[in-house]
């Protein structure tokens, strides 16, 4: 596995611990050429519209004051299958390699990001939704640059102006 392919399946995997659909959705909005390769079905314009749906529906749904802490059991399996489909997806030569630097990602990113979450709320008093805003686009921005990694390119494959959600 070349430098490029592990920090992208590591970074994807910390994507996914913080915003367990984030990570699929840039990945399908980066695979954006239908017929093509492996991954066809993530490929798709449907599939990356219901993922784009559910992880902007995650970014709303974690700042409601009833959501679920995310090292509670239920959450964290999800972030953790979450990173292992896409670090395997990222790891063209050796996907097993790929999910388990998935699933470091998540797991590392999920129990630090739920700390450090908590104990800027707790040193700034500033309200959770705001912190966790930035949060989100910390993980976008970790996954936009993972989804990146693998097209080789200095230019984004991932034009955010072009993307569409039905």
């Amino acid at each position: 596995m070349d430098q490029r392919t592990f920090n992208s399946a590591l970074l994807i995997g910390v994507t996914a611990g913080l915003r367990a659909m984030t990570a699929p959705a840039l990945l399908s909005l980066a695979e954006q050429e239908p017929g093509k390769g492996r991954h066809w079905l993530l490929a798709s314009p449907q599939t990356a519209r219901v993922l784009t749906t559910m992880a902007v529906g995650e970014l709303v749904f974690d700042k409601l004051p009833f959501a679920p802490r995310r090292i509670a059991p239920a959450g964290l399996s999800g972030r953790l299958l979450s990173g292992a489909m896409c670090g395997a997806m990222v790891s063209r030569d050796d996907e097993r390699a790929g999910a388990l630097l998935g699933i470091a990602g998540a797991l590392v990113s999920s129990f630090a990001g739920y700390a450090i979450r908590k104990g800027i709320g707790r040193a700034s008093r500033l309200p959770d939704a705001l912190i966790a805003l930035v949060e989100d686009g910390l993980a976008i921005g970790i996954g936009l640059a993972a989804a990146n990694m693998q097209s080789g390119e200095a230019e984004s494959v991932v034009d955010m102006r072009s993307a569409h959600v039905a």
